[in-house]
């Protein structure tokens, strides 16, 4: 009987012994020059940045993970087959040389069985970078529901890396379009603090049918932080959210959901899969700068080739209409004209106010302004050329204002709900689709009209509506989804952007998303990106860190106006050439008058902005704008 109890009793160490052994067994590991991935037997997964592996803010929880919900049940656990893990060196076609591993694992719950595959790619070229994309297969004997799946999914805490900090407290980046005056390239994070950061359409508080924005997130403290962005070739209908926990730490993913009526598949069959988008996981030190600039990279590796620099024209300081509104007069414009050449700005362009309706671009023959037609926008461009100035014209290419004539005669060219209705964007005008072959051509011969017959040198393309338009069931267009119009808005810019090469060369287009995050899938087709209405000089220098980040270091990015104090309407920001020209910005200003002391300024400023010509040097990331105290900012220029 003893002997049997003692035998017992070292079976019952053993059996502990072992269970220990397994629970702390990592499963597979996968591991490049910087990075390390652990995947446990249920397909937890854990990933370390060695960089940063002693003061690492990567936190883990087998509760917070990539995973996908099925008929209203979560699903994380995915048993790993050990039999089908591979891993080894290869070259991708599109990011070069690096560590591939393939994981497969099952998901089983009475008739609900679900197999997982993932594959990890850790580019050597992009040391700092984990690449992700999964696929879902039913491989039950009835249909299943997906309701959403998180195509990626980080826990994070600074006070792992210091411990005197509260977990939630970090700087950072969220890509998501909100309401005007909300910051994006710099928040902080609070108890409590929710943020979807939703690409497709939805209404803001106030009120406005905003979508699209930048798909990418940034999160950091003192010692490193962490981006997550897709490298999908388009614009995607997901989340981005970012949550503080009950516990203070911070919960980022990619959230998809499927929804049937836009093409987004809920039901799989017995042997049909569903695929996430592919995810990257960016690692760096200091703010959102290296992660955005990685980020733009790997998206030319995909194809979106980002515009890096922009021609030496581009680069001029330029004065628009604006500072007289809607209600200008040619006679305004042209007084101010020898102004500003003694000044040194050789370029007036023309804002809004010159045109009727959104859609027609019909010149408004109002006194003052063009009583005579085209034949006066003519001779408008033609003076202002002879007095030695460029000159280039205010356009919004999806707008149709639904008093025009194009929206009562051409109703098959504009995006239309699935009601028949026609949704309106924030300036509560229609918008064409640019996924419809018909509504691109009708943009293209409106730019041809304005550089080819008007003789403008380039046009400014401005408002919130540019950054999306809404899924479209107009039943003209055929289109295979209703979020083709969503994904297709890069080509109506596209569009405008070899229109203006072919009619003249030295053309450019600057494009402003009044108040949000740039798509980076328009940006290979504009040669200036505007700041876009920051409300403070804070949000001035952030975003035009943001723009030379994402696009490069020498890339042209307006301050978004130097506007005289006493003019300042509460919109953008009044002046303050030092935050442009210290950040390498290029200058641009409208007003309707500067008094003397003004005008002195101005004339300092505008020959020194020349003269130095920093807004074409090299932006170097050497300070974080949340951490580095005082704000600091380096441009080199030369060697």
């Amino acid at each position: 009987m003893k002997k049997k109890s003692i035998l017992q009793y070292l079976l019952l160490v053993l059996s502990i012994i072992l269970v220990s052994c397994s629970q702390s067994d990592p499963g597979f590991k996968i591991q490049s020059k910087e990075i390390v991935i652990e995947i446990s037997n249920d397909f937890s997964t854990d990933i370390h940045w060695l960089p940063s592996e002693d003061h690492s803010i990567m936190a883990f929880d087998t509760s917070v993970q990539q995973g996908i919900v099925v008929n209203g049940k979560r699903c994380l656990k995915f048993i790993i087959d050990g039999s089908k893990f591979s891993q080894k060196q290869i070259t991708d076609p599109e990011f070069g040389k690096g560590l591939e591993a393939n994981i497969t694992g099952i998901y089983s719950h009475g008739d609900l069985q679900i197999e997982r595959q993932t594959r990890i790619f850790l580019p050597d070229k992009y040391p700092s970078v984990a690449l992700f994309r999964t696929s879902y297969s039913n491989l039950g004997s009835g249909n299943i529901h997906i309701d959403s799946v998180f195509s990626q999914r980080l826990l994070l805490n600074r006070q792992l890396a210091e411990p005197s900090e509260y977990p939630y407290k970090f700087a950072t980046f969220q890509g998501g379009i909100n309401d005007w005056g909300r910051d994006y390239a710099l928040i902080w994070l609070e108890p409590g603090f929710r943020q979807d950061n939703f690409q497709g359409m939805h209404h803001t508080k106030r009120n406005d049918i905003m979508g699209g924005g930048m798909p990418f997130i940034d999160i950091w403290g003192k010692t490193m932080g962490v981006a997550i962005t897709h490298l999908e070739k388009k614009p995607q209908w997901l989340s981005l959210p970012v949550q503080v926990q009950q516990d203070s730490t911070v919960d980022v993913g990619i959230l998809e959901k499927t929804d049937d009526k836009l093409g987004l598949k809920e039901w799989l069959k017995p042997g049909e899969s569903v695929q996430t988008v592919l995810s990257a996981v960016i690692f760096h030190k200091l703010d959102f700068y290296d992660a955005l600039q990685t980020y733009g990279s790997l998206l030319g590796c995909r194809g979106i080739n980002i515009m890096k620099t922009s021609p030496k024209e581009a680069y001029e300081p330029y004065w628009k209409g604006w500072g007289f509104g809607m209600n200008f007069t040619l006679d305004m414009f042209y007084k101010v004209l020898p102004e500003l050449k003694e000044m040194g700005i050789n370029i007036a362009n023309l804002d809004m106010g010159w045109f009727e309706y959104y859609g027609d671009w019909n010149v408004s023959k109002t006194k003052g302004k063009f009583p005579n037609g085209e034949n006066d926008v003519v001779t408008f461009v033609e003076k202002i050329h002879k007095q030695g100035f460029k000159t280039n014209l205010y356009f919004y290419p999806f707008g149709v204002s639904p008093e025009s004539k194009l929206a009562k005669e051409r109703p098959d060219l504009l995006v239309q709900n699935e009601d028949g209705s026609y949704p309106t964007d924030s300036r509560k005008v229609y918008q064409l689709c640019p996924a419809y072959e018909p509504a691109l051509n009708y943009i293209r011969d409106l730019v041809i009209k304005f550089t080819g017959k008007w003789g403008y040198d380039g046009l400014y393309t401005d408002t919130r509506g540019l950054a999306a338009v809404p899924p479209c069931f107009n039943m003209a267009h055929h289109h295979k989804s209703p979020l083709e119009s969503f994904q297709e808005v890069p080509q109506a810019f596209k569009v405008v952007y070899e229109t203006l090469q072919n009619y003249n060369k030295n053309a450019f287009q600057e494009v402003c998303i009044c108040a949000t995050a740039h798509s980076p899938y328009n940006m290979p087709y504009y040669q200036i990106a505007s700041s876009s209405d920051p409300v403070n000089l804070f949000q001035v220098r952030r975003r035009i860190k943001v723009e030379k980040a994402i696009h490069g270091p020498t890339f042209c990015v307006g301050d978004c106006y130097q506007v005289p104090k006493d003019e300042w309407d509460g919109y953008s920001v009044d002046q303050a050439f030092e935050s442009a020209m210290g950040t390498g910005a290029q200058v641009t200003t409208f007003y309707k008058d500067l008094d003397s002391a003004q005008l002195k300024e101005w004339e300092k400023w505008i020959p020194k902005y020349r003269k130095m010509e920093l807004s074409s040097a090299e932006y170097l990331n050497l300070y974080d704008i949340a951490f580095d105290k005082p704000e600091i900012h380096v441009v080199k220029k030369g060697s």
